[in-house]
């Protein structure tokens, strides 16, 4: 076995010090998720914190509640896009005092837009509506009443 010099030994740390600032340094939005807590519509219990293909079950079963099953493929890509760490700012919004990202799929003819926030590797989701115009979105599956994301309610981006 070959023996690091010692200029090697610091180029190797200095390098790892650098990564973990980095790592450190990314936004909640730009890291993947563990799992997801759903809040449920108008201020119901969330639910416990759950994996992704069991959000996305428990989600399915609330479009199919809605008869909203054209929203299907476009919710599990959102899904997807939100637990790889691809979801957006929402603007100023916030929701429980968090900046809120969402994450969305679709087309003028149908989507889906999730809205959440992230803390410590956990997504909580609690609103659910699609796009109305390129910048705006309207609360379409669920949301929650008395805030920005009640069901019926459009927010724009601009």
């Amino acid at each position: 076995m070959r023996k690091l010099s010692r200029a090697a030994i610091h180029a190797g740390a200095a390098t790892a010090i650098g990564l973990a600032a980095v790592s450190a340094s990314i936004e909640p939005s730009a890291a993947a998720a563990r799992s997801m807590v759903i809040d449920r519509r108008d201020g119901g219990a969330p639910t416990r914190a759950m994996s992704q293909p069991e959000a996305q079950a428990y989600l399915m079963a609330v479009l199919k509640d809605q008869k909203m099953l054209d929203k299907q493929a476009h919710l599990k890509q959102a899904l997807n896009q939100a637990f790889d760490g691809g979801g957006k700012a929402t603007g100023a919004y916030k929701f429980k005092n968090h900046p809120v990202l969402h994450a969305s799929s679709g087309n003028g003819q149908t989507s889906a837009t999730l809205f959440y926030y992230s803390e410590a590797s956990t997504l909580t989701l609690f609103a659910i509506g699609e796009h109305k115009t390129s910048s705006s979105y309207k609360i379409t599956v669920y949301g929650q009443k008395g805030t920005d994301f009640a069901q019926g309610k459009t927010m724009s981006l601009n």
